[in-house]
């Protein structure tokens, strides 16, 4: 991140946002998109993203389908202020232009970092420590938790809404025998860098045993919510790195 390079691209999206029509995303919309853009624009040569058309109930993408504004490192280019979003389906970060359908996948190698709403999420490619996809990242200290969030388009006749899915949408349609599953996995990452996969906060406690008694008695202390696991790592992390 200190040697990223800021790119201003609202002079791009300026010129971009007269040649594009507000008709569904094409190819042709693309390729002009990208041309106009230029070589140097390196946000701007993903493929095109996968659009999701037929009814199924959920969504693919990480926490919601609407587009929020943040920053994006792509092979070593800073880019502020970009509407994006993650495909937890296909794992590729989305970039899109403000006030148009066009939006562009980008693959977890392609880009470092991407901060959205005060998280961070980081992109693993295949030949990574992780398998392959998109990481939100908990804690600022040395030893780190990584969540990755994966879905699945699964067909059921007894998908029930928050229960089978994974999460609660607001537009369920029982008649919909499709739905986005949602699953998540954890994995430490200690001071060495190395990584382990975990399951539960006993498992997340294990990993400091000189101080496990002490982050539990600060865990308790501040009343974390028992049902919110992602409150009670980014609570252990804090207290560790204290």
């Amino acid at each position: 991140m200190k040697n990223a390079v800021l790119l201003t691209i609202s002079s791009v999206f300026a010129l971009l946002a007269g040649c594009l029509s507000a008709s569904a995303q094409g190819q042709a919309e693309l390729e002009t998109f990208q041309a106009t853009a230029g070589e140097r624009s390196v946000i701007f040569r993903g493929k095109q993203a996968a659009r999701y058309s037929f009814p199924a109930n959920g969504h693919p993408y990480w926490t919601q389908s609407a587009f929020e504004t943040g920053d994006i490192v792509i092979e070593g280019n800073l880019y502020r202020d970009v509407p994006l979003n993650i495909d937890a389906l296909a794992q590729r970060a989305l970039v899109q232009l403000e006030g148009s359908p066009v939006s562009v996948a980008l693959t977890p190698a392609q880009v470092s970092s991407l901060t959205v709403g005060g998280r961070r999420f980081v992109g693993v490619g295949p030949d990574g420590d992780l398998p392959e996809g998109f990481y939100e990242v908990f804690g600022e200290g040395s030893e780190q938790v990584y969540k990755h969030i994966f879905k699945r388009l699964e067909n059921s006749v007894t998908n029930a809404n928050g229960s089978t899915i994974g999460y609660y949408d607001e537009n369920y349609r029982p008649d919909v025998v499709r739905h986005f599953s949602y699953f998540a996995n954890y994995y430490f990452r200690d001071a060495a860098g190395q990584f382990s996969p975990f399951k539960g906060k006993s498992a997340l406690l294990r990993h400091f045993p000189d101080r496990k008694r002490e982050i539990r008695r600060g865990v308790n202390a501040a009343a974390i919510d028992r049902n919110d696991f992602d409150a009670f790592c980014k609570a252990v992390l804090n207290i560790a790195a204290q």
